[in-house]
């Protein structure tokens, strides 16, 4: 969804909200699961997400799976530690 160029890497975020459960939160976790450490291979860059909703309590396994590859998932509440990093970068 965009960019953020701090000083020692650069953060390629996706973001997004889930009001209710199905099948997208399934696969939309699968997929950044597999994208992340493609992307995380590289030390000038690395993939972020934050996500939150409702939507998750249904699939919370999903998130848990993918929350155990992506370094930095975050939600509403957490977002302040990504801000910190960034900061800090």
């Amino acid at each position: 969804d965009f960019v953020i160029e701090a000083k020692n890497k650069t953060y390629l975020i996706e973001t997004n909200y889930y009001n209710s459960g199905g099948s997208k939160l399934n696969e939309t976790a699968r997929s950044y699961s597999e994208i992340a450490p493609k992307i995380n291979i590289y030390p000038q860059y690395e993939f972020v997400w934050i996500t939150d909703g409702k939507g998750w309590n249904s699939a919370k396994n999903k998130l848990e799976e993918a929350y155990n590859i992506i370094p930095q998932v975050h939600n509403l509440t957490t977002i302040h530690d990504f801000v910190k990093t960034v900061k800090g970068d």
